[in-house]
């Protein structure tokens, strides 16, 4: 929460310092400026987070206002996301159960005869946090969270799912970008995204997110903030190795 204090007022201006807790002062100076008046001005302390500004009484009453709802602690999110392995050249079988009721989505969704999931997590990171995580042994997933305002809508980006490589007698690790995008995500909605190397491909990697917003209480200290990933244990049934011909080199799917 910002704080304000009169400094001095002198016939019809009065001057202010606001010091802000949460948000960067810089941001704050931009979201004010349309309810200045057109002699009001502002001079920023950004050692302090705080900046004085010299207007009407109206015009500060308005500011406070305007700060006070801008100036909130950052919102925290928890990510529910799954990578699920699908493919068409297997007989068909049965629909893995740590997918649950997604399994007739996606067969509504893909023509695909095989879903079998490569692992599970839950992270969880606040605005403008980033998170990285590793699925199995074969593919990572990163993301940075970007919000507008209260809504529901959130933006992960860049949001980059990729392949894993090992390679020299060292095992030097390299990650090979699969698809990168910037991610629209609705809160408490299911979000499901396919890449495939081409629109026939034979086999292809589907990504199921769910994101839901944590109570004030629970919310992350920061952008920078301490993060928290937990895994489901998956069978090696669940996750069959395919052969290299049949590495997937998917692109976004349209």
């Amino acid at each position: 929460m910002l704080s304000a204090s009169v400094l001095a007022a002198a016939d019809e201006a009065a001057v202010r310092v606001y010091v802000l807790k949460h948000k960067r002062i810089e941001e704050a100076a931009l979201l004010i400026r349309p309810h200045l008046s057109d002699s009001a001005s502002i001079t920023l302390t950004q050692r302090l987070n705080a900046m004085t500004v010299t207007d009407r009484p109206e015009k500060l009453d308005q500011v406070g206002k305007v700060l006070a709802a801008f100036d909130t602690p950052p919102r925290g999110f928890t990510f529910a996301v799954k990578l699920v392995r699908a493919r068409a050249d297997v007989p068909e079988g049965s629909i893995a159960r740590e997918i649950g009721g997604l399994g007739a989505k996606l067969k509504s969704m893909f023509q695909f005869n095989d879903y079998a999931l490569i692992d599970s997590v839950v992270l969880r990171t606040a605005e403008g946090g980033r998170v990285d995580t590793q699925f199995g042994e074969e593919y990572t997933l990163s993301f940075t969270v970007r919000t507008a305002g209260a809504g529901n809508e959130l933006l992960l980006s860049p949001f980059t799912l990729s392949k894993v490589y090992k390679s020299g007698e060292r095992s030097a690790v390299f990650l090979r970008p699969l698809y990168r995008s910037s991610m629209p995500v609705t809160l408490s909605q299911t979000l499901v995204v396919g890449a495939s190397r081409e629109e026939k491909s034979k086999s292809a990697l589907i990504l199921i997110l769910h994101a839901q917003e944590l109570p004030r209480g629970d919310a992350e200290t920061g952008a920078d903030g301490p993060k928290a990933a937990s895994k489901t244990d998956v069978s090696k049934s669940a996750k069959p190795d395919m052969p290299d011909k049949n590495k997937p080199k998917p692109e976004p799917k349209p």
